[in-house]
């Protein structure tokens, strides 16, 4: 069951499990009751390992590829002069 974040007005933020099949924009405080909203946070990166932070990180930024540079295609070019059905004509 993964962690949401909600914020009571009276008592402050506080986390919860939840499971998904249940009302995630709202809870009861643990405290006193009240019926609380949901709180978006991102996640934590700073105990990530620095690898996978970067890779996260750099795959936002498009990447300039020129042509040239650009990966061959696996594709068969057809050959013009042949028919590429052989079976119509």
């Amino acid at each position: 069951m993964p962690k949401y974040t909600f914020v009571c007005q009276r008592c402050g933020e506080y986390d919860t499990w939840k499971s998904m099949n249940s009302n995630l924009q709202e809870d009861a405080c643990p405290e006193c009751g009240e019926v609380t909203n949901r709180i978006y946070k991102s996640f934590r990166t700073n105990q990530m390992d620095s690898k996978l932070y970067n890779r996260i990180n750099s795959g936002m930024t498009p990447k300039l590829v020129k042509r040239e540079n650009l990966p061959k295609s696996n594709v068969k070019q057809l050959n013009r002069n042949k028919n590429p059905m052989p079976w119509t004509l």
